[in-house]
């Protein structure tokens, strides 16, 4: 496989900005798109701009209810799941609160959840749990930012109503047990959700070896539009509470006696209320069957040795700390930083951002959207304090990681 030649398929890493050369590394916030993934959308706009759900049956509609057709049944094929398992929603954190505002919990259960967790994996369950009076449990990781199974297994006991596990972390980039995790929810009777926005750019998933209950990841980060899926066991689906509710959600509102009486259709109809996002549905669909023809394997492989590289390459730094495992094969290739020095992360990259003579060097700096887990780790988001992060993608490129290593070495050597 040769990666260089790939980045051809992406506009924007073949442009420069403002006569700089792009060096994406802000991929755990929104990846590149390809550009069939790009044309699959402006086609719709373009040439077949109906509504889906069967609203209508002119062409327009019935050709943009195909595509969707297609697209559920191409992400469904991806992570080994039913097309009628996945529900369509705005982006991961739509997924979740999906999940969170829809089943049943009583006062005296308990959700846990880690310290590594994306604020959008927390919040939700925290207000679940506020609301219900039930209890919020929270497992801390090591000091490598790793979390063994067995932490999570002194935290569930038999009032475990659901476990919510995040996949791989966006700061620490390390990939928890999860597999491990949900078998020991499941012997405790407790339902287990998966926070899989920063694993499944990554890594094959299978969610029926994985056995997980709710899935769930947004397609912007894995080269389509900004895209939202949740995956649930279908009974499990069914068992939800509406969240909501309006056109195509329902088969009949039968109107008697001053009266309505809805008649709501099955998942995942039923989660779809209104118009949907049919030019990003259509997109998401070309974005996986393109990384299908990289082949997710093969991503992994070149992934590992990126992250191995840009690991090697920070170690020689003295003046940053690396969040999370050193072992290439135990994380994504999403690496943060605590710098040693009085310097402030954003003012690193916006540095890094504007200030270089020949790049564009494009990070992320701030506590990512994972407070608690920054004041776990010792910094204080409240006074802006964070981690400066580069997160890879397959595009990115050897070269890319050592400039990007040496301009850091350099900077900080001059700071006092």
């Amino acid at each position: 496989m040769n990666w260089h030649n790939i980045r051809r398929d992406f506009p924007s890493l073949n442009k420069k900005n403002e006569g700089k050369i792009p060096i994406y590394f802000d991929n755990a916030c929104n990846t590149l798109r390809p550009r069939c993934v790009i044309d699959s959308m402006r086609i719709y706009f373009e040439d077949q701009p109906g509504c889906a759900g069967k609203r209508s049956s002119h062409y327009f509609s019935k050709e943009t209810e195909e595509k969707c057709r297609v697209a559920r049944k191409e992400v469904a094929d991806f992570i080994n799941a039913n097309e009628h398992e996945i529900v369509w929603t705005k982006n991961t954190t739509e997924s979740i609160n999906l999940v969170a505002n829809s089943f049943k919990i009583k006062k005296n259960q308990n959700v846990v959840c880690s310290i590594m967790d994306h604020h959008s994996l927390l919040l939700p369950f925290y207000k679940k749990c506020a609301d219900s009076g039930a209890e919020l449990r929270i497992v801390e990781c090591k000091t490598d930012c790793t979390i063994a199974a067995e932490q999570f297994a002194d935290k569930i006991d038999k009032n475990t109503a659901l476990v919510a596990i995040t996949h791989a972390s966006n700061v620490a980039g390390t990939i928890l047990p999860v597999k491990e995790i949900i078998k020991i929810a499941h012997e405790n009777g407790a339902l287990a959700l998966v926070d899989g926005a920063q694993f499944i750019p990554h890594r094959a998933l299978d969610v029926k070896k994985l056995d997980a209950d709710f899935y769930c990841f947004s397609m912007h980060k894995m080269l389509g539009p900004s895209l939202g899926v949740l995956y649930g066991k279908e009974a499990l689906l069914e068992d939800l509470n509406l969240f909501m509710v309006g056109g195509d959600t329902i088969r009949d509102v039968v109107y008697k006696d001053g009266k309505i009486f809805p008649q709501f259709l099955p998942a995942p109809k039923k989660f779809e209320a209104g118009l949907q996002n049919y030019a990003g549905i259509i997109g998401s669909g070309t974005a996986v069957e393109y990384l299908k023809k990289l082949g997710m394997e093969r991503i992994e492989k070149h992934e590992i040795k990126l992250s191995k590289r840009i690991l090697e390459k920070l170690l020689q730094i003295q003046e940053v700390k690396i969040v999370g495992p050193l072992n290439e094969s135990a994380r994504v290739a999403t690496i943060s930083l605590i710098l040693k020095k009085k310097i402030s992360a954003k003012d690193i990259a916006e540095y890094f951002d504007t200030e270089l003579e020949k790049y564009r060097i494009m990070l992320r700096a701030d506590a990512h959207c994972a407070n608690p887990f920054h004041y776990f780790l010792g910094l204080n988001p409240s006074k802006g304090e964070g981690t400066l992060r580069a997160s890879l993608y397959f595009y990115n490129t050897f070269d890319e990681i050592d400039i990007f290593a040496e301009e850091l070495n350099n900077l900080l050597k001059r700071v006092e």
